[in-house]
């Protein structure tokens, strides 16, 4: 019997966890694109790019098959044209959505249009119901709002995600002044559209995902923020890594965000920034 499942499943959390068990080992078919960002040209509203989805759903479900759909192609499609689609291209026996699950042109489908169009292209239709932690629904929407806005709250997301939020991007050259002052970080840049988390600190765990490093795990801070002490105000993201000096510029880097630390705080010096982060580096690992 063929078992599909079908969303966007961003952050792969322990909601997407308990619904995707009712399928398993079947096909999740997910989209390329998050239907909000391509319809209504939302940013940095991302939990998990294309490639950790992968990753995350590799590790929890090894013999899961995962479809990627183009989501230009598709969005519009009336709800039937998409389940007569998905029909012709998994000839699944079961489907599986979430309780809120929505689709087709506009999202004008939703569980009653399913369960209309089960009996004439033949499946059984099961609905997982919420999934909750501590008396709220686990929901995409949440994490984003706790990572973005709440980052006192950390814990609460590690347990929604099952794991720490963390970030994906590849190293690249900054202007070094970590490096003068004896603190070097490594830059990193951001996947488009992946959440940013509330300016600060942050205590994490840092891994270098090349073949020199692999299944090793450093400790490390993660800024978030601009710079007004160097009159750089764009947003940088930056890891100091523990006990670590090799050049990874241009290396696939990941941190996961383990505890808040402090805000940003505006230094008129860098002697005064070091201070600082010295402090920084006590709290994190006394």
């Amino acid at each position: 019997m063929s078992k599909v499942t079908v969303g966007f499943f961003d952050g792969i959390h322990i909601g997407h966890q308990k619904l995707i068990q009712n399928i398993y080992p079947g096909i999740l078919v997910t989209f390329d694109t998050s239907p909000k960002v391509f319809l209504k040209k939302i940013n940095n509203c991302l939990l998990t790019t294309n490639q950790e989805k992968k990753e995350i759903l590799s590790s929890l479900f090894p013999q899961l098959k995962v479809d990627f759909l183009i989501f230009k192609n598709i969005h519009h499609m009336s709800p039937e044209q998409f389940i007569k689609y998905l029909k012709q291209l998994y000839d699944f026996e079961t489907i599986c959505v979430g309780y809120d699950f929505r689709f087709g042109y506009k999202a004008l489908g939703n569980i009653k249009t399913l369960q209309k169009l089960s009996k004439k292209f033949k499946y059984e239709l099961i609905v997982q119901k919420p999934v909750y932690f501590e008396k709220r629904i686990v929901h995409s929407s949440l994490i984003r709002d706790i990572i973005a806005n709440h980052p006192q709250k950390l814990s609460e997301v590690e347990h929604m995600l099952g794991r720490p939020y963390f970030i994906t991007g590849i190293v690249i050259e900054g202007q070094k002044i970590g490096r003068q002052i004896g603190f070097p970080t490594a830059n990193i840049l951001l996947p488009p559209n992946k959440v940013i988390p509330f300016f600060g600190i942050y205590k994490s765990q840092v891994e270098i995902l090349n073949n020199q490093f692999h299944n090793k795990t450093f400790e490390g801070l993660l800024y978030v923020g601009p710079r007004p002490v160097i009159n750089n105000f764009q947003i940088s993201i930056e890891v100091w890594i523990k006990d670590f000096n090799e050049n990874i510029y241009y290396q696939p880097i990941r941190v996961k965000l383990l505890r808040f630390i402090r805000k940003i705080k505006n230094f008129k010096t860098l002697k005064a920034m070091v201070k600082q982060i010295e402090k920084d580096i006590e709290l994190a690992f006394p």
